[in-house]
């Protein structure tokens, strides 16, 4: 009836069937009488537990309706139809959970009985329970003492009936969880009438008898007053977690033979059951070996294989030994070569359940030939799948190499990820990134892609950590101990705890030995991920560790610590190994992955699996605990032991602590350091403390599963140190806790750590990781807060028409930690929503606002946990005077002067020149040479010429290079590096700045000669920078001199002859350029000052005399030089104006000239360091 059989037979004993069968067959037409059916006789209770609804259990059986039982906490039952379930959502005790209450004096004045039902146990049952049980008790049955006597059922350990102090049991083995099980026990006085042999039959065959039971099935004289399912007679106990059906009370024993019949037909149903849910894959494309199941996943029926074909399949059965009997069959698979026709087999499996119910299913699979290059590629890109690809939070495994021998290539549609799988993710409160990963699976000549669709989650917020998360097992004496549990820390230390679930496991292993120890935690680089593995044993159960042959781990993943993924089976470990044990993980910053280590030995035998070697640390690497590389030895110091490391990396050393294994006190931890973390040579790795546990702790004890953690900020036990945890598995004591402020100290601070609410005084081998206070609020069920939030806008007050112009917001958390979002501005009709970057958005205003005031809006829309904010700003919109206000600006000074080129020369030029960028004489001169040259002026660094200059002479294209300046303005070192480009060069240097400048003019001015010439202070910029671009209008050179000497140096004098300069134009007043030197140029040639109040009236005037009319000026700041060398080269070729102006502002005369000269295009030389957006208004510097 479990598996969709009909319901129970009703038919005679199996001996008087047969003979019924055989009348049959003779062809007897009229029917055989039929014997009373002794399967119904006798049936005292019968509870179908077929309810859908309600809480009534009706009994059928002969003591009628009276004798219904009820259903307890029905909320956490499910009336399934086919049974009740109890307790499928979670862990209760006895009281707490679903259960029936049956009625009282169920077996009241019996002296045999039978009691018999289908069982299904949940693999999430776990600790003391009792699946049924009858007891007597003096007062309440919901209190522990009071005890009269009691017969139960239990699968805690092993599966047993307790009748008083009997235990009817196989030792140590249990009832197989997650399958339908039929369970009958009888209980027959003895002669004499004072015992009882009690029998236990599962699915009809007799598990266990014990005959000389003092209990009777009365249990006591005075009845029974505590009956139930599903609930302990101890009150304290776990309530049963499975489902139970059909269940029965017998007034007698039934025999072997009865037993046998009950069962036959749920026996029958459960081999078909379990046959046609054998799963052996691709059965159609079978390329390895395939494990073959034991035992039916429905009803757990035995399971036997053979092999039609044992050279395409053959079945391997390992030693019918103990220590073998985790060892898998196989069907080892032999391929046919390449070229050769696919080969085929049956696999039969024959499965077996109870007495006689046998059934046999056949599994044709096909063998595929040994891969050629196209089928290869085919199989590999079939098999090609990515992990969680909706949800990427890290670095993908994107496999280079398929099974098959493929390549495999990878593209990415978003530069978020590399095609190696490194993954970038998007800032906190930014959007999730959709993107496709392309693979081109290729071998020989055949190719073919596949793309998968991933979405990158953005980055997690940056919050301080606050308190702590503990991971830990209770231990193996416990029915419960060996499960993980939770516990958080009480405030920010870690030495005071309280456990979540008030001492019952948050996680119960239901996959492999069904025990989870040694729990490990790693959080990762983003923060926003958590990794745990676990040992799998189950010490409780089995009667130690030494016959865990296991190969696997454990592993769960959360993104908050509340919600875990379901448990993953996984095997890390080689074949030939064994007990691999204390898993741990530690993010490799240098590959960009985890490394995966555990303990394990390696079996001398590994055939019977017998024989342990040493222990190992062993290891391997993954990005998402789903795909991990080969297991490699990481620690083997044969002929000795170690186990059980834990690592952390502080500055740029890794350091590991480990267990060596010595035998009970004799063992301790101690650590060692190492820059590469993956190094499996051992002696190189440096002793640190060679025995933290024993000086540390007591010197007589025993340590293993250390735990190592540097303390949380504002930790209020061990501020600014290390936490040393070690758990004392000799002597008692569990965890034991020290702190150090140097993690290489050889002894640490003991300190003592309490428990409440934890289930035992002191944790087992687990982990502890920081976590933030609302992490630890979401942990414990406290609600958070959300947070608030401020928002800063930041404008010019005034905005050109047409001018483009930007808004800043910055948006700051009220408790001081990262923001994130989007920020809304708007202005009249216009609005634009931007992302925060590093707590600040940015936008450029529209261009098309008309003159006028308005308000400017920023919103901060709010994200996640923080809460909306906005502010606001009036801002001016003003007629603009001019069309087009412009800038050219690089990252720095090099960078400006190689904008100005390609704006000054977009198609390339043959000459250009070059000067120190960090000092201004030479280049002075060299602006209007550069520009009557025809070419750009670049600066350098004095000693190195920056890429971007190399590259843009590259660009131009030029074919001769000047270097203005000796080697301390440009060294030869510089020099040489732009004589290994292109083209020719040549150095113009003289013994000071004024020889270099006369030697630049006569070098480039002097065969044409120069009708005009401009004369400039050499000690000051400002005058000859707008100077040098109406020079270079001019074709005219600029001159430098002592501006501070009394009379003309003879030499400039012999130039201006040379030069045949008919008029002179000295820059700037007599603090600029003496009268003596002024009066000696009036000898020499007609000579005119150009000179105003300040910097800014002299630009003016040295304006007013070269220009009558232009269409585009040029702005650079007075106070600083480097923007404008480059600058003022560029207006002298293209024939307009350069005005020095104020930082802020621009002189209101400046402006004045602007209009006069007819200019409608205005650009500015420099970043907004050196002139600000109030500049680009063209704000004037007078209110």
């Amino acid at each position: 009836m479990l598996f969709n059989a009909p319901n129970r037979r009703i038919t005679a004993p199996r001996a008087l069937a047969l003979g019924v069968a055989a009348t049959l067959c003779l062809g007897v037409i009229a029917a055989a009488p039929v014997a009373a059916d002794p399967l119904e006789t006798g049936l005292l209770h019968h509870f179908k537990l077929d309810e859908t609804t309600g809480t009534v259990i009706a009994n059928s059986g002969s003591a009628g309706a009276a004798a219904n039982a009820t259903l307890v906490n029905p909320e956490k039952a499910d009336l399934t139809g086919k049974g009740v379930r109890f307790n499928p959502d979670g862990y209760a005790t006895s009281l707490d959970g679903a259960y029936v209450r049956l009625p009282n004096n169920l077996t009241a004045g019996l002296t045999n009985f039978t009691i018999d039902y289908e069982v299904w146990i949940d693999p999430a049952n776990v600790g003391d329970h009792q699946i049924w049980s009858l007891g007597s008790k003096s007062g309440s049955c919901d209190v522990a003492t009071g005890a009269l006597g009691s017969i139960f059922a239990s699968n805690t350990q092993r599966y047993r009936v307790a009748a008083g102090s009997s235990n009817v049991q196989q030792n140590r083995v249990r009832l197989q969880e997650g399958v339908w099980k039929h369970v009958t026990y009888t209980q027959a006085a003895n002669s004499g009438g004072t015992t009882w042999t009690g029998t236990l039959y599962i699915d009809g065959v007799q598990h266990a008898q014990v005959t000389n039971i003092a209990t009777p099935p009365s249990v006591n004289a005075a009845g029974t007053n505590c009956n139930y399912l599903a609930r302990s007679q101890t009150p304290a106990n776990y309530s049963f977690k499975g489902t139970l059906a059909d269940f029965r009370v017998y007034d007698w024993a039934l025999s072997a033979v009865d037993a046998a019949t009950q069962t036959e037909l749920s026996n029958d149903a459960g081999v078909e059951a379990d046959a046609a849910a054998i799963d052996l894959g691709l059965t159609s494309a079978i390329v390895d070996n395939i494990e073959l199941p034991k035992l039916g996943t429905e009803a757990g029926s035995t399971i036997t294989w053979s092999s039609s074909n044992s050279s395409v399949a053959n079945v391997v059965v390992p030693p019918a030994v103990n220590s073998a009997r985790k060892v898998p069959v196989t069907a080892v698979i032999t391929r046919p070569a390449v070229g050769e026709p696919d080969a085929t087999a049956i696999l039969t499996a024959t499965l077996r359940k109870g007495v006689d119910s046998q059934t046999v299913r056949q599994i044709p699979i096909t063998v595929k030939a040994v891969f050629g290059d196209q089928s290869s590629v085919d199989r590999d890109a079939l098999d090609l799948e990515l992990y969680d690809t909706e949800n990427v939070r890290g670095n993908i495994t994107l496999p280079s190499v398929g099974e098959f021998g493929s390549t495999i290539t990878w593209e990415s549609t978003s530069d978020l990820v590399s095609h190696t799988g490194e993954v970038t993710r998007p800032s906190y409160g930014h959007a999730e990134v959709e993107a496709t990963l392309t693979a081109t699976v290729a071998k020989g000549s055949a190719q073919v892609t596949k793309d998968f669709d991933i979405v990158i989650k953005p980055l997690p917020r940056e919050e301080e950590k606050e308190r702590y998360f503990l991971g830990y097992f209770k231990g193996e004496g416990l029915s419960d101990g060996e499960q993980i549990m939770f516990a958080t820390s009480n405030g920010n230390t870690a030495l005071d705890w309280t456990g979540l679930t008030g001492g019952t496991p948050s996680l119960v292993s239901q996959l492999g030995d069904q025990g989870l120890r040694d729990p490990h935690i790693v959080r990762s680089p983003d923060g926003d991920t958590f990794y745990m593995i676990a040992t799998d044993l189950n010490w409780y159960d089995q009667g130690g560790y030494a016959i865990n042959d296991t190969q696997y781990i454990e592993v769960f993943e959360s993104n908050d610590l509340v919600n875990w993924t379901p448990q993953r089976h996984v095997k890390v470990a080689p074949d030939n190994a064994g007990n691999a044990f204390a898993p741990e993980s530690l993010w490799v910053e240098e590959t960009g992955e985890y490394a995966v280590f555990w303990a394990q030995s390696m079996w001398d035998d590994p055939i019977n699996r017998t024989g342990q070697g040493n222990a190992q640390m062993w290891y391997n690497t993954t990005r998402d605990f789903q795909t991990f590389s080969e297991p490699k030895v990481w620690q083997n110091p044969a002929p000795l032991s170690r186990i059980d490391t834990t690592a952390i990396k502080v500055g740029e050393y890794y350091y590991r602590v480990t267990k060596n294994e010595a035998g009970n006190s004799g063992s301790d931890i101690f650590s060692e350091k190492h820059t590469d973390f993956l190094d499996s040579n051992i002696n190189n790795w440096q002793l640190v403390a060679p025995a933290l546990g024993r000086t540390t702790w007591q010197s007589n004890a025993g340590y293993e599963g250390p735990v190592i953690f540097e303390a949380n900020p504002g930790d209020t036990a061990c501020p600014g140190q290390f936490y040393l945890w070690g758990d004392r598995y000799t002597n008692g004591g569990g965890y034991q806790a020290a702190c150090q402020a140097n993690i290489e100290a050889p002894t640490w601070d003991a300190k003592t750590i309490t428990m409440t609410n934890a289930g035992v005084q002191r944790p087992r081998h687990g982990t502890v990781i920081p976590i933030t206070l609302r992490e630890w609020n979401s942990i414990r069920g406290i609600p958070n807060t959300d947070v608030a939030t401020t928002t800063e806008l930041s404008v010019a007050p005034q905005v050109g028409e047409g001018a483009e112009t930007d808004a800043t917001a910055t948006v700051a958390a009220t408790d001081g930690y990262e923001a994130g979002g989007q920020v809304r501005f708007s202005v009249g009709s216009w609005s634009e929503t931007a992302y925060l970057v590093d707590g600040e958005a940015s936008v450029t205003l529209p261009t098309d606002l008309v003159a006028g005031e308005y308000e400017l809006t920023a919103e901060f829309l709010g994200f996640e946990i923080l809460e909306a904010s906005e502010d606001s700003a009036a801002l001016e919109v003003i007629a603009a005077p001019v069309d087009l206000v412009d800038r050219v600006s690089g990252t720095n000074r090099y960078d400006t002067a190689v904008q100005i080129s390609q704006q000054a020369y977009p198609d390339g030029a043959d000459i250009v020149f070059v000067a120190n960028g960090t000092n201004y004489p030479d280049a002075l001169s060299a602006g209007p040479a550069a520009a009557f040259s025809g070419g750009p002026l670049l600066l350098v660094a004095p000693d190195a010429v920056p890429e971007i200059v190399t590259q843009e002479i590259a660009r131009l294209g030029a074919d001769h290079i000047v270097v203005v300046g000796g080697t301390p303005s440009v060294s030869a070192a510089a020099y040489n590096h732009l004589d290994s480009l292109e083209g020719t060069i040549e150095r113009i240097a003289g013994a000071d700045r004024y020889e270099t400048s006369r030697l630049i003019a006569q070098n480039v001015f002097g065969e044409a000669g120069a009708p005009v010439a401009y004369v400039s202070t050499g000690t000051n910029f400002p005058d000859a920078l707008t100077g040098g671009a109406a020079a270079g209008s001019q074709d005219a050179p600029v001159i430098l001199v002592n501006g501070a000497a009394t009379d003309l140096d003879s030499a400039t004098s012999a130039l201006l002859d040379e030069l045949e300069v008919g008029t002179i134009k000295v820059l700037g007043s007599t603090a600029s350029v003496s009268a003596g030197i002024y009066a000696d140029l009036q000898a020499v040639a007609s000579t005119e000052r150009l000179a105003g109040a300040n910097r800014y009236e002299t630009a003016r005037a040295i304006n007013a005399d070269a220009y009558e009319s232009a269409e585009r000026v040029l702005l650079t700041t007075g106070t600083n030089f480097p923007d404008a060398l480059a600058g003022s080269a560029w207006a002298g070729a293209a024939g307009v104006p350069l005005f020095v102006v104020q930082p802020t502002c621009v002189p209101q005369g400046v402006l004045d000239d602007i209009e006069a000269l007819g200019a409608t295009h205005v650009t500015l030389l420099g970043g907004e360091p050196s002139l600000s957006s109030s500049v680009a208004l063209l704000a004037s510097c007078t209110p």
